[in-house]
This record gives C-alpha cells, structure tokens and sequence, in this order.
C-alpha cells in the first residue's frame, strides 16, 4: 500500500454524510478501506487489534458473532466462513483495511462506489446501531482520521513496581424481604495494583449477613515472549491463590493456596486438553460461555466471587471462546478469547514445563472452612492436603513429541499418591494421535489412546482410557470417583450444517463409563445455536442413563432454550425455557428479562420468572439504575405469588482509584480495580521538554477513545480513562478534531500499552506549537511582468535542525504546514538551482512565532544567471 495511492472518499449513508475524508487506498472501484474507522463511523461493535492481526465482535440485533483471525487464516460471521484472499487486506500499525469486496461479504451493508466524485454510499441491508440511534449521527460526522499507511503509534512502557496505590471495585447491597426480619447486608470488594514488581489481585467477599465469607490474593506476572524466573525463561508466574496445572491421565487442575508456572506459550494448547476458565463474577451477575459460536454454559451463582467453567473441550485449530456478562444493571460486556489448539506436538528440540504445588483447598487468607460448588472429589477429605503437579513436553522430532508427568495429590481420606505419566503426540494419517501411561505407588496403572481429526470439515476426538489396579483418573469430567473405574470412553463431533445464506453449528458429546462392579454410566449432550429472524437462539440437550445391580436401570433427557435479542439496539431482551423429556416429560421453568437505556444516565430492567413444575410461581421483578460519574445505585424489587414473597433491595457499586496527577483517591464507575486505567494530561509544550510545568497550557477538547466510552479533556487539559480491561495490547485513539488551536504539532494519535488490573497508567501528551506558511516563488520577466514558476525544489532551514524541503505547484507556490518554532531561512535546493544557474534575488527569511499560527506569505523572486559564453578559438 503506497502513500501515492491515497484516496479521500466522502461516505453517505441514507442520505447523511458521514465524513468526507475516509482514506483510502489502491484501485478507486474497489479500494482497500479501513474498517476500523468505517465500524467507528457505523457504530458497529467490532474490535480491531492490527497489533493481533485479529477483528472480533458482534453485528446486528441477534449480536452475531464476527472472528477475523488472520494470522491463521480464520473469518466467520455467526459460524459461516468467509473467504479471504491475502490481495483482501492489509495490515498496518493503526488500521487493518479490507478491499470494498471483501467489506460486503463481511458486513450487511453493499457499497456504491462513484470513481469520479470519490463518493461511496452505503445500504444497509438490515439495521444498522447508526440507523436505530440518530442522534449519534450528529457525533459521527466528520470524525475522519486521514489514516496514513505509515501512522506511528506512540508506545508507553508500562513496568511493574514495586508498589502502586492500589484500585478498588466495591459493591454494597442493602435489602429487606419477607422471608427474614433481618435487614440484608453484603458486599463485594475486589483490589488491584503492582506489589513487589508483580501484578496484585485481591477480593474480598461476606454472606447476607454482612460477615466475611471469602477472601483471595494473588500476584501474577504474563509475558508473552517468555524470559521470567531467569533461565527458567516462564511465560506466567503465580503465587497466592492458584491453581494447579492438569496431567492428560491422572491429576487434575485444582485450586489453594501455593506456586505455579508455565513456560508454555499463553492461549495455545492441545486438541486432547480441556481448559478451565475463571474470571470475576460480581454480585447479581450472570454469565455465559460461547465456544465457536455455541452456547455451551451459564453460570449466576459466584464460586469465592468468580465466575468458573471447568474441564472445556475444544476443537483442534482456531477456538473463539466468548464470555458473555449481564449484570443487575441493564449492563453488557463481552470477552473474546482466541485460543489456538494444536495436535499437542511441538517443534523438533522446543521443550516447556509446567509446574504447580498448592496446600488444596485453602485459600491464602482463611476465613472459615467452605467448599467449591464446583469441585468433583470430597473436598472435606482432602482439603488442606499437599497437591504438587509438574509436566514437561518436548519435541523429539517435527512429527513426534515427548510428553512427561508426575504428580503427588490426594485421591482420598488418607490416601495420598504419587504418580508418573509418560505420553506420546504424533500424527498418524493426517490424525493427530496421543497416547498416555501412568502408574501410581499404590499400584495403579491407566492406559489412554486418542485420536483426533477433520473429517469432511467435522471435527472429531476421541478416547479410549483403560484402568487397573485401582488407578483415579481425575483428568476427565463428570465421573463418579466413589467407585473405581475399569473404562472410559468419550467422542467429542462438532460441525456446522450450511441451509442456503444460513449455518447451523453444531456440538455433541459422548461419554461412556464401565466400572469394577459392572456399573454403567452414559452421558450424551449436544448444543446449538443459530439466528433466526435476527433473534440469537439456542437449544441443548442432555442425557444420562446409569445401569446399577442394586438400583437398576435409571436414565433422564433434559433440554434448554434460550433466545436473546437487541431489539432496536435499544432493548435487551433474553429469555430461557428448561424442561425433563425422561423419566417424565414436564416443563421446569421460564426466565425473561428486558433492559433499556433510556439516557446515558437512566436504565430500566423488567423481570418475569415462571415455575412450570409441580409448585408453580410466578415472579415479577424491575429495577432502575442511575448511572454517574461517581457510581452506579440501582433500586430492584421481587414480588413471588402466590407465596406473596417480597423483597426490595438497594445497591450502590462504585470505584476507587488513585489519580497520580492530583494525587489523591477518587470515585468513579466501577471497574478500575478489574483493568487498567489512564491519566491523560494534553498540553502545549512550551520548552519542549514533555513536561508540563510553569509556562505550559492545558489543552481542552481532546478526545480519548478506547475505554469503556469515549473521554474528552477539561478545561485543565486532563481527564481520567478506565474501563480498559486487561491485554497484552491496548490502543487509545487520539482526537484533535475539536480543539481550539489547531497550529500544534502532536505525538502519535495512537498511543499503544499493556493494562494490567489496577494499574493507573499517566501519560502525558506534549502538543507543540507550530507555523503555517505558504510561499511563492516568482520570476521577473523582462517587460516587468511577474511569474510564478512551477517544478522549484525548495527548503526551509531552522539552525543545525535538517531542513524541510517542498515543491512547487504550477503556480509557484507550496504551503508548509506544522513548523515548529523559530527563524527559517527560504532557500532554493541547490543541486537544482546549480543545474539551472538560479538564485533569489535577495535572501528570504521569516518567523514563526512562540503562539504558532499563520506566518504571512513569503514571496521569493528567482533570477537565471545568463549561460556563459564560449571560449573563443585561436
């Protein structure tokens, strides 16, 4: 992509001028545009990360979910592939653009392009956030960025420290009901910072009574280049309250108070593995997990404050996983997690370790004894017991690979084993194939086969595990470890069947287990989801069938629905029906929620729950929330018939955070303490030292986008970003549309950092006053008539600095924009006016002064010195 390739073309849509300078590049009929700015104008929820290489976010009412992967070649819109060619986009280090063509495979709109006006216009081919919010419009034009192909991007260190002021999330919940006389008090307090150069994350948790209930601290340090803990060369270090890693066959992955690393790369594992995925869960949140586009898990209640999906399958290749939260709030947000599965081989000599020992069970600060909803053994047994797990895989070959475990845990009251895993990964017939051995000191040995492949575009894993001995495998989900398992068996399929514009995809589960006193246990689920009528539904169903000599045969099919829409971009609707096909068919119950904005301050949430089984109740439930600056208080009430159950409850969730540039602690909306956050200071540098100090002016009215909602500066050139998350790279645009002075020269308007949670980044942004001065040089022709002359290389020259150079147009004259301040000396390029014997005619020199501004018009008159004549000849 050259720069003499730019193209300015004004965009319209229904009539409406979005801007009028959108860049573009190459070929007028079908240019390469830049779709970041292009969702920016639109409105589109679309996140754009050149650094990453990756487009991800979600498109119209049913939120379809769009992944642009393009370092490994991966585009789909609501699980649909689109084909992209290389000739389809270009990657810079501001913007990725797309060619018009490949715009209107992947978004619904078509694009009218005028070659010889410039001109694109757009139809929406359904509609668009733009559309259903007109009075965003207004906001949206002329936000033109003139992206360059070359635009730098400022890059801000972000170093741990030794100590930070810390960040605080807090949520206070007050309420009375008719179940208890007692007035409900709880809370939730979550922390962040730098602690002894390491990332600090702390919370702090207490029951209805307003009693502390949970606590937990952790310190952790990610890089995603390795080069942690020295020679060790770790890529993520904890330390605190972390989990263990888990063995293909044998220990599995569980949480206390200890030590973990790995050197593995982050976001990278293999087709055989499954992946646990926690995250923070505030009061009154709910949250639900998308894999590949399929719903697969939910979750309302918090386990110790988080949210936790355990034992995830996946598929081999590119895996989108989605983690959907709705609060108590009317709020939204949404994390993307691109994660890449191999077939578990490793490069030809790459070696990575993974390590973890924890004291089971107990978290660094105890409170009082508790137990993980979520955990599969008898905790009570086994908790405060010693779990050590070390793991190393190395490549012996490109096609062959090493893989070796041990493990010391706790399978039981009082038995604890030591065992030694020892695998292979291979790939045999283009399959990806694994198997494992494993042996404990009491005895027990387990064996495992897997295969796993692509067949006709299904993705397929199976395998195949064998015990003796009393061997415990704790490596697969959902089993019985009461009783000693002989088999195991399980076959993962997920796919996607194509119905003309439309693509249904599909998962399903298989688990099969023979036990030592011929017990059977059958699992089977299967999940979907799919846009009908821009309505984003979903469907599972679920199976189990136990065969037992002593209670016989028992089995059980239940099923789940769940719709969810945007309508208008206004409401957010959602509802779900569960229901029992066996023993007995009978409908369980019926959600359904409604949140609206009515203003950027004022929301609604509407609530209506249905108990369809054997004691049928209704609940009713509304809420208001009042968003400001300060916090978020939100009044909800419940009313159950026919039990006349009430409750009313009051809540009030805010942040904390230190502002390093005022130096004191204020309150904001919450989320300071879960992602990083930004002092931001734009000023005009006097003495160009980057500082602001005496002499130096606050800059109003520049705009800081990328946080939870696009920042503009005050009257003291200031203005604190949070709501940044937590990511290798973040980007904040930079906008100097609206400021007062425009004679300024700005450091990069992309500025690029790594938040961290609770980290409060201070940058400082150093405007320089410049000069503007157009020039005319001129030729005095020999009736006096006075000439601009075209095609003259010229230069400006400030004392030692290199000189600026220009040319002129067919009428003398070129403009220089963004002169720093000083005197300049107009001169004529020399190697040019030597070749053309001409000189000024008297030396021309001007000043831009301390304010910046429009310098007058400097006029230069060139004379030709006359050829001199030829030596005479004897």
């Amino acid at each position: 992509m050259r720069e003499e390739d730019l193209l300015l073309f004004a965009v319209e849509l229904d009539a409406l001028t979005l801007t009028d300078s959108l860049a573009a590049y190459g070929a007028p009929e079908d240019p390469l545009i830049p779709l970041g700015e292009l969702a920016r104008l639109l409105d589109l929820d679309l996140d754009v990360s050149p650094a990453a290489r990756r487009v991800t976010g979600r498109l119209g009412e049913a939120q379809r979910s769009v992944i642009i992967d393009l370092a490994s070649g991966t585009a789909r819109v609501a699980g649909k592939p689109i084909a992209l060619t290389p000739e389809d986009v270009v990657v810079t280090a501001s913007e990725i653009y797309f060619r018009a063509s490949a715009l209107q495979r992947l978004l619904p709109i078509t694009l009218a392009i005028d070659t010889e006006a410039l001109q694109i216009k757009i139809a929406a081919l359904e509609t668009l956030p733009i559309q259903a919010r007109l009075e965003r419009i207004a906001r949206s034009r002329g936000t033109g960025a003139n992206v360059e192909s070359d635009e730098p991007t400022l890059k801000v260190a972000t170093p741990y420290r030794l100590l930070s002021a810390p960040a605080f999330d807090v949520a206070v919940e007050t309420g009375v009901s008719s179940l208890s006389s007692n007035t409900v008090r709880r809370y939730d307090v979550r922390i962040g910072g730098d602690l002894l150069y390491t990332g600090f994350q702390g919370y702090v948790g207490s029951d209805e009574h307003g009693e502390v209930s949970a606590v937990r601290a952790t310190v952790e340090r990610h890089r995603v280049g390795g080069g942690l803990l020295g020679p060790i060369n770790a890529t993520s270090v904890t330390g605190g309250d972390v989990f263990t890693p888990n063995l293909a066959i044998g220990a599995r992955s569980v949480g206390g108070r200890g030590f973990a690393f790995t050197t593995a790369p982050l976001e990278q594992t293999s087709v055989f593995d499954r992946i646990d995925l926690r995250g923070e869960l505030p009061i009154g949140y709910d949250v639900e997990l998308y894999v590949n586009d399929i719903l697969r898990s939910g979750q309302r209640t918090p386990v110790q404050g988080r949210y936790e999906f355990l034992a995830v399958p996946l598929v081999r290749g590119v895996n989108v996983i989605r983690i959907v939260s709705y609060g108590p709030r009317g709020e939204r947000s949404e994390t993307t997690k691109v994660v890449n599965v191999s077939g578990g081989q490793m490069k030809s000599h790459q070696t990575t370790f993974e390590f973890g020992v924890v004291q089971q069970e107990r978290p660094l600060v105890a409170v009082r004894a508790s137990a993980s909803a979520t955990d599969i053994v008898d905790v009570v047994s086994t908790a405060g017991r010693m779990r050590a797990v070390a793991s190393l895989t190395h490549g012996l070959t490109q096609n062959l690979t090493l893989v070796a475990g041990a493990a010391l845990y706790p399978a039981a009251a009082d038995d604890d084993r030591q065992l030694y895993a020892l695998g292979l990964r291979t790939s045999i017939l283009g399959l990806a194939t694994q198997f494992d051995a494993a042996g404990d000191d009491k005895g027990g040995v387990g064996l495992a086969l897997g295969v796993a492949g692509r067949p006709f575009g299904v993705s397929v894993v199976g395998r195949h595990s064998i015990y003796s001995g009393g061997f415990i495998d704790e490596a697969y989900p959902a089993g019985d470890l009461t009783r000693q398992l002989k088999r195991h068996s399980e076959l993962s399929v997920d796919g996607s069947l194509a119905f003309k514009d439309k693509v249904l995809p599909l998962s399903g589960r298989l688990q099969h287990d023979l036990y030592t006193n011929g017990a059977t246990n059958l699992l089977a689920s299967s999940r979907a989801s799919t846009t009908v009528a821009n309505i984003l539904v979903s469907g599972g169903l679920d199976y189990e069938r136990t065969h037992d000599t002593s209670a016989g045969l028992q089995q059980r099919l239940a099923g789940v629905f769940s719709a969810s829409k945007f309508a208008g971009y206004t409401w957010q609707l959602r509802g779900a029906l569960d229901y029992t096909l066996l023993p007995t068919p009978q409908l369980g119950s019926f959600s359904f929620t409604a949140d609206r904005d009515l203003s950027e301050a004022l929301a609604v949430r509407f609530g209506l729950g249905q108990s369809l089984g054997d004691s049928k109740t209704t609940s009713i439930q509304a809420g208001a929330i009042y968003r400001t600056r300060y916090g978020d208080l939100s009044l909800s009430g419940d009313y159950t018939t026919p039990t006349n159950d009430w409750r009313i409850g009051l809540q009030f969730a805010f942040g904390l955070v230190f502002d390093p540039t005022n130096r004191r602690y204020g309150l904001s909306r919450p989320g300071p303490a879960t992602g990083g956050n930004v002092a931001f200071q734009a000023f005009v540098d006097r003495n160009g030292d980057g500082v602001f100090d005496t002499g130096d002016e606050p800059v109003t009215k520049v705009a800081v986008d990328g946080g939870e909602k696009k920042a503009v500066t005050g009257p003291d050139g200031r203005v604190f970003v949070t709501g940044l998350g937590v990511s290798p790279i973040s980007r904040l645009q930079i906008g100097l549309d609206d400021i007062d002075n425009p004679y300024v020269q700005s450091p990069p308007r992309i500025v690029q950092f790594s938040p961290r949670a609770g980290q409060v980044l201070r940058i400082p942004y150093p405007l320089t006053p410049t000069g503007e001065v157009m020039a005319v040089v001129s030729l005095r022709k020999p009736d006096g008539k006075v000439v601009g002359l075209s095609a003259v290389h010229v230069r400006l020259v400030r004392g030692d600095n290199p000189p600026i150079e220009g040319s002129t147009e067919f009428d003398g004259s070129v403009s220089f924009e963004h002169l720093p301040v000083g005197t300049y000396r107009f001169e004529l390029d020399p190697e040019q006016a030597a070749r053309l014997r001409m000189r000024l005619k008297e030396p021309v020199t001007f000043k831009v002064v301390a304010d910046g501004g429009f310098v007058p018009d400097v006029a230069a008159e060139v004379m030709f010195e006359p050829r001199p004549e030829p030596a005479a000849t004897p």
